[in-house]
């Protein structure tokens, strides 16, 4: 099976702050690119199947419909990330609504199916796929010499992020704050608005660096308890997670996040800051994120969901 990741001709792709789409996911993925325009040009033979990028324009959503229905025998998954309601009237979401009546369609979340995600499902009558963010082993960082904080990173949003948004108010009110924790505000979205510019430089391979610094880092999977990038990028960093891990993990995965709770925040601090920590936690998630989360691991998985629904159409 040979997959093709076909990329938006108009979008710019060297303003995301992370590889969560574009080449640098196909990459991760280890998947060929294609973009949209190019797709006349090339011969489809019956073993390929397209995978969509999830950043294509509107300006783009007719060729991109019309590609798909001029090919009724080659399969198109349509990637899906954020599963938020308060998406649900944005261009692609209805887009992905009116395409999921063409057969040769399914959705690919890399999330698994809550919220707008759930409801495509059943649009979709199931040809879906959940196919978490690849684990890319080089990536990881052995740094032992760090600052005994937890490092607070990302948007902080009530609605969206409610327990990191939680945690962050306690901390920014507590003399706790410059002894045991640093925070670092999100970057910005430039890939939204090309007039707005990154508030830091820590992005990609520098955002895993810098976070390599610190022992602990605090991790929120949203109100929808899915499994973000960040939560690869803590375990490259080699960082001690703390918080909450994704519905997606196993019990005995999610044993191992350390509990810091808003309510009682400087008696958990104190336990996490100068608690005996097991030395082979960071072994144990890298372990398994290596083990289920690899491209070959998730590429079978892709191939098998192609295989079933061709077995049971």
């Amino acid at each position: 099976m040979k997959v093709i990741y076909l990329l938006s001709d108009r979008f710019n792709y060297s303003q995301l702050v992370c590889d969560d789409a574009g080449p640098g996911y196909a990459q991760g993925m280890n998947w060929d690119c294609l973009h949209l325009h190019k797709f006349i040009n090339i011969n489809i033979d019956k073993n390929t199947v397209f995978v969509i990028d999830n950043r294509i324009e509107q300006q783009e959503l007719d060729l991109l419909e019309s590609i798909i229905e001029q090919n009724s025998t080659t399969t198109f998954f349509l990637k899906i990330v954020d599963p938020y309601v308060e998406n649900s009237q944005h261009y692609y979401y209805q887009f992905l609504s009116k395409i999921s009546s063409l057969k040769n369609t399914r959705l690919l979340s890399v999330y698994h199916a809550v919220e707008i995600t759930a409801q495509l499902k059943k649009q979709f009558n199931n040809r879906y796929i959940h196919l978490p963010y690849p684990y890319l082993q080089q990536r990881e960082i052995n740094t032992y010499k760090r600052y005994n904080k937890i490092i607070i990173s990302g948007s902080i949003n009530a609605i969206i992020y409610p327990y990191r948004n939680a945690v962050w108010l306690k901390v920014t009110r507590s003399f706790t704050r410059f002894l045991f924790f640093h925070t670092l505000m999100h970057p910005g979205y430039p890939d939204a608005d090309p007039k707005v510019s990154y508030k830091h430089e820590f992005i990609k391979d520098s955002f895993i660096q810098y976070l390599s610094q610190y022992k602990f880092m605090l991790l929120c999977p949203s109100r929808c308890d899915i499994e973000f990038l960040k939560f690869n990028e803590c375990v490259y960093a080699g960082c001690l997670p703390v918080g909450f891990a994704p519905n997606s993990y196993p019990d005995h995965i999610k044993a191992l996040f350390l509990q810091l709770s808003p309510e009682s925040l400087f008696k958990d601090t104190l336990k996490i800051i100068f608690g005996r920590h097991k030395q082979n936690v960071i072994h144990k998630l890298r372990l398994f994120l290596q083990e289920t989360r690899n491209p070959d691991a998730l590429n079978k998985k892709l191939k098998q969901n192609i295989e079933h629904s061709f077995h049971t159409s």
